[in-house]
């Protein structure tokens, strides 16, 4: 009887032709969400090495926050999750997202980023935006030694929205991720006025006076690494 090792049995193959194992696939929909691995292209699946895509070396921690939906009663929901997996013994890859449960009302310039305390950042930062109508990155990143931001136009339709941020770090310290939506219509020069921090909002963003008032101020999440 032919034995054959479940880790090297094709289980799912996304739209860019890359193949998945089961494991491979469940480690992308723990790290990020069920329907990420169609975002994939073969040099992205490259870059995590065989060890990493293990679902049970995910650590992830959750928030979840109700939103309303212009001035009803009615409420909808955003979910902001981070979670890690080691790529090697001296590094860990950072996975933040952010899920719309519904669709947000405001579509101008929000920002996701991190307060990294007692690390630092190792690689470059991916920041991508995935929704009814397609995916896009966002490069209009503003970063220091101590963490970074990325300012996010959200499409002008479309529902499903979906964000992840990914990134690696150096293994030892604390990070701490943001979303911050913009609950009127604000510039791109405007959303990137703050500085990082821990007293900021989500422990990351210090907004400049009066520019705060354009986010919702909600809070964040953090994960040891």
């Amino acid at each position: 009887m032919l034995n054959v090792n479940a880790r090297e049995v094709t289980y799912y193959i996304n739209r860019n032709e890359v193949s998945f194992t089961k494991m491979q696939y469940d480690y992308f929909s723990k790290m990020f969400y069920e329907g990420y691995q169609d975002l994939i292209d073969q040099e992205t699946f490259n870059s995590y090495s065989e060890d990493e895509m293990n679902p049970e070396h995910v650590e992830t921690n959750y928030l979840e926050i109700p939103m309303p939906i212009g001035t009803s009663i009615e409420t909808t929901a955003k979910k902001l999750k981070i979670s890690k997996a080691a790529t090697t013994s001296a590094s860990t890859r950072i996975a933040t997202v952010l899920n719309w449960k519904g669709s947000p009302t405001i579509r101008s310039y929000d920002v996701m980023g991190s307060y990294l305390d007692g690390t630092q950042l190792l690689s470059s930062v991916n920041t991508t935006i995935s929704y009814s109508g397609g995916n896009y990155n966002s490069n209009e990143i503003q970063s220091n030694s101590n963490g970074f931001g990325v300012s996010i136009l959200l499409p002008s339709n479309g529902s499903s929205i979906n964000i992840s941020q990914t990134f690696t770090v150096k293994n030892g310290g604390h990070v701490y991720a943001s979303y911050q939506h913009a609950t009127r219509s604000v510039s791109l020069t405007n959303s990137k006025s703050y500085t990082i921090g821990y007293n900021g909002y989500g422990h990351v963003f210090n907004f400049t006076y009066g520019v705060n008032n354009y986010y919702d101020a909600m809070s964040g999440v953090d994960i040891a690494v």
